[in-house]
């Protein structure tokens, strides 16, 4: 484009130079063959007067003649015309040939001839004045007048000759400039029709190559659009992606997780069906979590061997159900013409579910796999959260709640119980002679014995209740909105279930366990959780140092029974 561009300017520069050339030529030629023809007819004019002069002569010849043969003086008018008529035209060819190499010497020459002859005609004329016709006639026949005149024919016919010669050359001169015009003139004749050519063939090919440019320009902009709309696209779900991400980062509720996930993929595929599946606890089968779509034919349980990309551990696209594999799971599918795609979540290596997706093209897949990897992370980071949480909060001895859980639960329970007037019961309870299952059978019967009143414990209370270990073999309960009778009823049921275990461990029997326990009221015995569990566990030392294997109620004179202040008597069973 750029090269027919640049010629496509030179020829037109080239152009506008044979313009000028068509301007000049013709005028510069003109005036070239105008002088020459000017110098050829000057020649011609030269030769003229110089046939002229011969005339002269012979008109002079003529009249002297005439004056010789009648004697009449009219008849030396013709002869002294042809002197002036001579006279000029020597005075003409003088100037005209002064700087001639070649015809100055002959002009010279003629003059004398000329002046001889004029004296010869004087000397003749004086004669027949003076001595009549017949000396005349004599000195007329001696020749010498013919031999002047002989002579001057000769001089003029070569100067003539010479004048001839000159004309001729001139002619030929004029004759070859005029050639050369004409051929210079048909000579730019056709570089004016080459020029043209080019410039059409310039033209037309600069058009075409302009058209072709054009085209190539409207594919690269309507390229460039679709990649701006794809790059727009790709952007839209980067973005959305990574809200995805800090969406699933900043909840700690599997519900709320779900809901996010259900919401992202219908933004992300919104033209595809999909579902997700998650890994039971069991580890044995997959559990549909969400889907989104038509996509209500999937089974909603089965177990891993039954999908080919939990199997091959990578991303699984069926697209020709005639030739692909087929994942089991997928059999029934009433869409499964229209191929489908599985991608395992994997996390720290292993799989922890599966992402089905209808069939996505290859960019749906690329980001079905990102998707997928999103996904594995927040799921993977909720469940280790809650397993964080779960370690921080619940004791993995006992799976009883913490210390750290009792305190959080307990201050909100006791403002709740304060908006409400309610009352909470809070109670410390420990294992008597818990030292005794350590040394006699080791700390492995000391934590089964543990255990064993955690269960004990859990099998007492109601759902909204509160068991935690306190610490060591030492254990809290917290009752909200319950009655006074009521808690020390459902403590002393504690103590008498416990006290009925029968523990084995390697075979053999630990014998009796027991346990003592301290109670305390909200508001009655104090408002705030730290000095409610003081108060409790103050209870509970009373009940040890009062015999173990019982119960004690905080009061502001001391430990009480249960209902009338007297002493709580030991199970007929407690040793």
């Amino acid at each position: 484009m750029i090269n027919a561009a640049s010629r496509l300017r030179a020829g037109y520069m080239l152009a506008l130079l044979m313009l000028l050339l068509n301007l000049s030529v013709p005028w510069l030629g003109s005036g070239w063959v105008s002088r020459a023809e000017s110098r050829l007819d000057w020649q011609r004019h030269v030769i003229t007067e110089s046939e002229l002069t011969l005339s002269a002569l012979k008109d002079g010849e003529t009249g002297q003649r005439g004056f010789v043969i009648s004697g009449r003086d009219d008849f030396l008018a013709p002869l002294f015309q042809g002197y002036v008529d001579v006279d000029q035209r020597l005075k003409f060819f003088h100037a005209e040939f002064a700087d001639d190499p070649q015809l100055a010497p002959m002009v010279a020459q003629l003059q004398i001839l000329v002046q001889q002859q004029r004296e010869y005609f004087q000397s003749v004329i004086e004669l027949r004045r003076r001595e009549g016709i017949s000396a005349v006639t004599d000195r007329i026949a001696a020749g010498e007048g013919k031999r002047l005149m002989d002579g001057l024919r000769r001089q003029l016919g070569e100067i003539s000759g010479v004048l001839e010669h000159r004309a001729g050359g001139f002619q030929a001169a004029v004759e070859q400039r005029e050639r050369v015009l004409s051929m210079a003139v048909t000579l730019i004749a056709l570089l004016d029709v080459l020029i043209l050519l080019m410039l059409f063939f310039f033209t037309f090919r600069i058009i075409r190559e302009t058209q072709q440019s054009e085209r190539h320009l409207q594919e690269i902009t309507e390229r460039l659009s679709r990649e701006v709309q794809i790059s727009q696209l790709r952007n839209r779900e980067i973005s959305l992606l990574s809200l995805m991400a800090q969406a699933l980062h900043s909840t700690s509720d599997q519900a709320e997780c779900r809901d996010i996930i259900a919401r992202f993929a219908t933004q992300l595929f919104p033209h595809k069906q999909g579902s997700l599946f998650l890994y039971h606890p069991s580890r044995d089968v997959l559990e549909k979590a969400i889907s989104w779509g038509d996509w209500s034919s999937d089974r909603d349980l089965f177990r891993p061997d039954a999908c080919w990309a939990l199997r091959r551990g990578q991303s699984h696209l069926m697209q020709q159900a005639a030739q692909d594999l087929i994942c089991p799971h997928q059999h029934d599918h009433p869409q499964l013409e229209q191929g489908y795609l599985c991608v395992p979540l994997m996390a720290q290596g292993e799989p922890i579910g599966l992402l089905s997706l209808e069939s996505p093209d290859r960019h749906g897949c690329e980001l079905a796999e990102a998707f997928a990897e999103q996904l594995s992370l927040g799921i993977a980071n909720l469940s280790l959260r809650e397993t964080l949480r779960q370690q921080s909060v619940i004791d993995a001895l006992t799976g009883l709640h913490n210390r750290r859980f009792l305190d959080e639960t307990l201050r909100r329970e006791l403002l709740r119980a304060t908006r409400k007037d309610g009352s909470v019961a809070v109670a410390m309870l420990d294992v008597d002679h818990f030292k005794r299952f350590n040394d006699s059978y080791g700390h492995e019967a000391g934590d089964l014995v543990l255990r064993q009143v955690a269960l004990e414990m859990k099998s007492h209370v109601r759902a909204s209740d509160l068991v935690c270990r306190f610490g060591g073999e030492e254990f809290a309960l917290v009752l909200p909105e319950i009655a006074f009778d009521d808690a020390v009823a459902r403590c002393e049921a504690l103590r008498l279930a416990v006290s009925r275990l029968q523990v084995r461990y390697g075979g053999k029997p630990l014998g009796a366990i027991t346990i003592s326990l301290g109670l305390a009221f909200f508001p009655q015995h104090g408002r705030e959780g730290e000095a409610l569990l003081q108060l409790a566990d103050g209870a509970l030392y009373r009940a040890k140092n009062q015999g173990r294997n019982r119960l004690c109620i905080h009061t502001e004179q001391g430990s009480a029974s249960g209902q009338d202040g007297r002493q709580s008597r030991v199970d007929e069973s407690a040793v």
